[in-house]
C-alpha cells in the first residue's frame, strides 16, 4: 500500500479508529463500574458505621440513664450516706434493701454487668454478677486510672477505655461510665458511682453488623472504633500496633470539617482504602469502617482483563477486515474521483452509458448518487440563472421607474408653502400627505414592513381621497393591535384600495371603503370591499386562474393597477408566506367588490 493512497488512508484511519473506539469503551465502562463500586460501597460503610454507632448509643444511653436514676434515688443516697458499712447484725438488712433499692431502677433483669457505688475512703457496695459489702483500702481505690478521671470531671459523666475489672481478679473486659458525687449537694465529691457494661456486648454489635445481609456488608470490613483523644477502643489485641487505626483517624479528623461527605478514600502510596466513619455526640466515640479498594475492585479488573484480551485479539481481527476492504474499495472509488475530475459544464449532464456493475451495492448507489446530483446540480444552474435574469429586469424596471426624490419633495414644499401664503389649507394638507405617501413608495428598502406602516400608507392616500371628494367618500380601518405587527410586503393594500376608488365610484354616493383584520386561533385574514358595482363573474374566473397559473419564481408580473397589479400583488405575498398564504377575490351579496387576503400561522405559533 502506498502511504497516501485511498487503500492506505482508509486501512489507517478505519484502524485507529476502532482501536480507539474499544480502547475508549473499555476505560469507560472500567472507570465508570469503578465509580459505581466505590460510591456503592462509601454508602454501604456509611450504613455499617451509623448502625454500630446507633447501637453504642443506646448502649451508652442506658447505662447513663441507669446511673442518673440511680443518684437521683433519695433512699439509696440516704441509705448509702448511713453506717451501712458496719458489720453488725443488721448489714444483711441494709444490703437488703440496697438490692430492693437498685433492682426496680435497673430493672430485675440487669442489663448491666456490674454496678459498684464506693467512698473513695474505701466503703464498696456493689450488684450484678457479684453484690456484696466489704471495705477496701483507700490507695487502692485511687490509684485506679479512670478514678481519677472521674473525680476530676466533678460530677460529670466519664466514659472509660476497654479495661479489666478493677475490682475484682479475671480476665473481664468492661466499659465503664461513671459520676462523682458528694454527700450532699454543694459540697466536695467523695464517692463514685459506676455502671459496667461486658466488653463483649460491643464486640458482638460490630460482628453482628458485619454480616448484616440488610447493610451489604461482608468480614473483609475493617471496623476500628476511637474515642475524643484518639484511644482505640476497639479492637483490642491489635496484632502490631495502634500506627494503622491512628493514621485512620488522623485522616478523618482532616476531613471531619467537610460536612458535605462521611466517606473518602484514602491513597498515600501504600494504603488504598475507601473510608467512611460516623461520629456519636452521645459517646463521643468514632466509629471507621474500612475496606481495601483493591479488594472490592478485584472482579472490576479481572473482566476489565479479559476485555482487554479479547479487544487485542478483535483488533488483529479487525485490521485484516480492515485490510481487505479497503482494498476492495479502491479500484471503484478510483472510477468516481476520475468522474468528477472530468466533470464540467459542458459534461455535466450524465451520460447515459451503462458502466460493469460493481459487486458492491453501496458504491452503486454512490454512482447513482453522483448522476443524480449533476442533473440537480444542472436544474439549479438554470434556477439561478433565471433567477439572476428576474433580479437584472426587477432592477431595471426601478432605475426606469425612478425619479429624483429631492425634486419631488422640494416641488411639493413649494406647492405647499405657496398654498400657504395664500391661505390655501386644502391645499397645504394634499402637499403633506402626498409628502408622505412618496417618501414611504421612494424608500430603497424592499424588505417586509410592519403592517401598521402599509396602513398608515393607505390612510394618507384616503384623506387625499376625503380632501378631494369631501362627504362623497367614507372609509373604514378596523384591525386589532395585535394584527398590526405582521410583516407585510410594501404596498399591497394602498394599490386594492385606488382599484375599488377606481371601479366604486360609478355609484351614487357615499362611497365606502372598508378594510376589516381578524386574528384566529390558526390564521389572519385582512378584507378590503367596497359598496360599488363589484366584479364581473367572468372576470373573477380569469383571476382565479390565473393566481393559480402565477410562479412568482419564474415572472413577477408589473404593479399596474389593474388585473395584472393583483397578480403583482398575489406573486408578492406569495413569495414571503409560500403555501400557508390564499387570496379570494368575490362580491358581496348587498353590492361591491371583496378581496380578501389569508395567512395561516406557521407550524407551532399562536395567536396572541
Amino acid at each position: 500500500m502506498k502511504p497516501k493512497s485511498i487503500q492506505a488512508k482508509l486501512f489507517y484511519n478505519y484502524s485507529l479508529l476502532i482501536i480507539c473506539v474499544i480502547i475508549v469503551i473499555v476505560f469507560s465502562f472500567y472507570f465508570y463500574i469503578s465509580d459505581i463500586l466505590q460510591r456503592s460501597k462509601s454508602e454501604a460503610l456509611f450504613q455499617l458505621s451509623g448502625h454500630i454507632s446507633t447501637e453504642f448509643d443506646s448502649q451508652i444511653r442506658n447505662m447513663n440513664s441507669a446511673s442518673t436514676k440511680i443518684l437521683f434515688s433519695d433512699p439509696l443516697h440516704e441509705l448509702f450516706f448511713s453506717k451501712m458499712f458496719e458489720i453488725n447484725k443488721s448489714s444483711i438488712e441494709r444490703q437488703r434493701r440496697f438490692n430492693n433499692i437498685i433492682y426496680p431502677i435497673i430493672g430485675y433483669d440487669n442489663p448491666f454487668k456490674q454496678i459498684n457505688m464506693f467512698h473513695l475512703s474505701g466503703e464498696f457496695a456493689n450488684i450484678g454478677d457479684v453484690s456484696r459489702f466489704m471495705l477496701m483500702s483507700p490507695s487502692s481505690i485511687t490509684s485506679v486510672p479512670w478514678v481519677k478521671d472521674t473525680i476530676l470531671l466533678n460530677g460529670k459523666r466519664y466514659i472509660s477505655l476497654p479495661h479489666s475489672d478493677s475490682w475484682k481478679v479475671g480476665d473481664d473486659i468492661v466499659i465503664s461510665l461513671s459520676r462523682a458525687f458528694p454527700p450532699a449537694w454543694g459540697e466536695k465529691v467523695s464517692s463514685i458511682l459506676e455502671v459496667q457494661q461486658d466488653y463483649q456486648v460491643f464486640t458482638n454489635i460490630i460482628k453482628n453488623a458485619q454480616v448484616n445481609p440488610n447493610l451489604q456488608t461482608n468480614k473483609d470490613i475493617e471496623i476500628y472504633v476511637l474515642n475524643e483523644q484518639g484511644h482505640l477502643i476497639y479492637p483490642l489485641g491489635w496484632e502490631t500496633s495502634e500506627a494503622k487505626p491512628q493514621a485512620y483517624w488522623k485522616l478523618v479528623n482532616e476531613h471531619r470539617n467537610n460536612r458535605s461527605s462521611n466517606s473518602l478514600i484514602n491513597s498515600d502510596g501504600r494504603d488504598n482504602n475507601i473510608i467512611a466513619y460516623s461520629y456519636s455526640d452521645v459517646s463521643n466515640w468514632t466509629v471507621i469502617a474500612v475496606e481495601s479498594k483493591e479488594r472490592l475492585l478485584a472482579p472490576v479488573n479481572t473482566f476489565r482483563n479479559i476485555i482487554l484480551l479479547l479487544g487485542i485479539i478483535t483488533i488483529f481481527i479487525t485490521l485484516a477486515i480492515s485490510y481487505l476492504v479497503s482494498r476492495s474499495l479502491t479500484i471503484p472509488i478510483k472510477k468516481v474521483q476520475k468522474s468528477i475530475k472530468l466533470l464540467s459544464l459542458n459534461t455535466l449532464p450524465p451520460k447515459n452509458e451503462s458502466d460493469e456493475p460493481s459487486n458492491l451495492n453501496e458504491l452503486e448507489h454512490l454512482n447513482l448518487a453522483f448522476n443524480d446530483m449533476r442533473l440537480r446540480l444542472q436544474q439549479s444552474l438554470e434556477e439561478t440563472v433565471a433567477s439572476r435574469t428576474h433580479e437584472l429586469e426587477a432592477h431595471n424596471f426601478a432605475l426606469q421607474a425612478q425619479m429624483n426624490p429631492h425634486f419631488l419633495y422640494n416641488t411639493v414644499t413649494n406647492i405647499s408653502i405657496l398654498a400657504e401664503e395664500n391661505g390655501q389649507q386644502s391645499i397645504v394638507k394634499w402637499c403633506e400627505r402626498l409628502s408622505q405617501m412618496l417618501r414611504y413608495i421612494s424608500s430603497k428598502n424592499a424588505a417586509p414592513v410592519p403592517l401598521s406602516e402599509e396602513l398608515e400608507h393607505t390612510g394618507n392616500y384616503l384623506n387625499l381621497m376625503k380632501l378631494r371628494y369631501e362627504d362623497n367618500i367614507q372609509f373604514v380601518i378596523d384591525v386589532p393591535e395585535s394584527l398590526r405587527q405582521v410583516e407585510v410586503p410594501k404596498l399591497i393594500i394602498q394599490p386594492l384600495v385606488e382599484n375599488a376608488m377606481k371601479y366604486g365610484i360609478h355609484v351614487d354616493p357615499p362611497w365606502i371603503i372598508s378594510i376589516t383584520g381578524t386574528l384566529h386561533a390558526d390564521r389572519w385574514e385582512l378584507v378590503i370591499h367596497d359598496n360599488g358595482h363589484g366584479f364581473e363573474e367572468d372576470q373573477i374566473r380569469q383571476l382565479t386562474e390565473q393566481f393559480e397559473a402565477t410562479d412568482p419564481l419564474v415572472k413577477i408580473p408589473t404593479l399596474r393597477i389593474s388585473g395584472m397589479g393583483l397578480l403583482n400583488i398575489y406573486s408578492r405575498l406569495k413569495l414571503l408566506f409560500g403555501n400557508r398564504f390564499e387570496m379570494n377575490i368575490s362580491n358581496r351579496s348587498h353590492g361591491g367588490a371583496l378581496v380578501s387576503i389569508i395567512v395561516k400561522h406557521e407550524p407551532g405559533e399562536r395567536s396572541r
